[in-house]
């Protein structure tokens, strides 16, 4: 256990030191000069919460971490114009860690510069190896994914229910729109024997009703994505990406599919309507 009055980068969070130069300081997150820049304008960002390691630190904190790393990335090269810019993190003695607080390095770079960093050449693994790897870290991940409160996961089936019941009320309003545009252009084609304004008509069917099985292929797959969440399965926390309820290499396809347009919310409300069109225009053109 780390004695937190005697961690340096908690003195500097508390402003502790009168040595530092500090950057800016929130109640979140404090960023300063360390003691011996590798570069010139090389910052540290630190969160003023004591944590030893990066893992130790909550979603709150990394996303101001995050934000503050941004926006000191931004103001050291707005005010030096570096050639390039390294964002270097160390957790644990072995990656180089030798103050036990979370913190980040941003740090400028020229060509030319004193900084060295090195990469071996060559992978560390073989294929096979790479792939038993590469399955112990995703089932690690999808194991805290799914480590989802009860509460998170109300929340995150409320989201989703919101979206359904949008996907819903814009489907019955694709069907009130259309039909006083179809009796309007319908009965005028009628009645002034107009075949232009009957395939206005035709043309209204086809758009709105393709605009009605996208609706339905939406609310299908938020469906789907909220019955996956309910079942508390490996979805991210507040996802709201459907494919993610999907099988894998699925992609995201907007167009509506056949089922979508034979459902009995499409099908039997405008097939019927392009069969109308068409037998006015037929009755147009042929009488």
């Amino acid at each position: 256990m780390v004695n937190q009055s005697a961690c340096p980068f908690c003195m500097i969070a508390e402003g502790g030191d009168s040595r530092a130069r500090v950057v800016y300081r929130t109640q979140e997150v404090t960023a300063f000069f360390p003691l011996e820049q590798a570069t010139r304008g090389h910052t540290l960002v630190v969160p003023n919460r004591h944590a030893s390691d990066l893992t130790d630190l909550n979603a709150a904190e990394a996303r101001d971490l995050g934000e503050a790393l941004l926006r000191a990335a931004r103001a050291i090269r707005s005010a030096l114009a570096p050639d390039g810019l390294n964002v270097i993190q160390s957790t644990g003695a072995a990656a180089t860690q030798t103050v036990p607080h979370v913190h980040f390095h941003l740090v400028p770079r020229w060509s030319g510069d004193r900084m060295v960093l090195g990469w071996p050449t060559g992978a560390a693994e073989g294929s096979q190896a790479q792939s038993q790897t590469l399955a112990a870290i995703q089932s690690a991940l999808f194991s805290e994914v799914s480590a989802v409160g009860a509460e998170d996961r109300r929340q995150h089936l409320s989201f989703i229910q919101a979206i359904i019941t949008r996907m819903s009320q814009a489907s019955s309003s694709s069907k009130a729109w259309l039909l006083p545009i179809v009796t309007a252009t319908y009965g005028y084609a009628i009645t002034m024997d107009s075949i232009f304004v009957a395939l206005l008509g035709l043309l209204a069917v086809l758009v709105f009703g393709i605009l009605d099985a996208n609706y339905l292929k939406q609310e299908r797959a938020f469906r789907k994505l909220y019955d996956e969440v309910a079942a508390g399965r490996s979805i991210p926390a507040f996802s709201l990406n459907p494919t993610l309820a999907s099988p894998a290499g699925s992609r995201v396809n907007y167009w509506p599919d056949w089922p979508d347009i034979r459902s009995w919310a499409v099908a039997p409300v405008y097939g019927p309507l392009l069969l109308a069109g068409m037998g006015i225009g037929a009755w147009l053109i042929y009488r």
